[in-house]
């Protein structure tokens, strides 16, 4: 967990990207041995720029099976529409990576959304650790 908060500022998205990727890194790397480092997706334009950047660039110096992919929010959409999160981070990301299909969390935006978020709040709960009840992740990607 980053104890520490700070903002940066880029002159780029392309340094931005980079300077993620080497953070997210560093980060997984210093994930104790029998962990999992959990991050949480979100959708945009920033993220999708950082994820095709993670795929070019990071795709073989990230140790991508000691991770844990979930979603942050999803539209009511299944995940081939051209609205979905999920859909996004996949064509980017996901399918470019050595990452095992059973690490990879996805908010089902197709299913009855009550349903769903229940759904998701238990694979939450059963993958992640728990304080005061609530799961945390090691990292959440929000757009801007």
């Amino acid at each position: 967990m980053i104890k520490e908060q700070s903002i940066k500022i880029f002159p780029t998205i392309d340094k931005l990207a980079g300077s993620f990727a080497a953070f997210l890194n560093q980060k997984i790397d210093e994930t104790p041995e029998d962990e999992f480092f959990s991050i949480a997706l979100s959708g945009g334009s920033t993220p999708k720029i950082i994820y095709k950047y993670l795929s070019d660039n990071f795709k073989d110096k990230i140790n991508w099976e000691k991770t844990k992919i979930f979603f942050g929010d999803e539209r009511c959409v299944p995940p081939d529409d051209e609205d979905s999160n999920y859909r996004m981070a996949n064509e980017s990301l996901l399918k470019n990576i050595p990452i095992s299909k059973e690490n990879i969390f996805r908010i089902k935006g197709e299913n009855d959304p009550v349903k769903e978020a229940k759904r998701y709040e238990e694979i939450l709960k059963s993958n992640l650790t728990l304080i005061n009840k609530i799961p945390q992740f090691d990292l959440i990607l929000l757009g801007l």
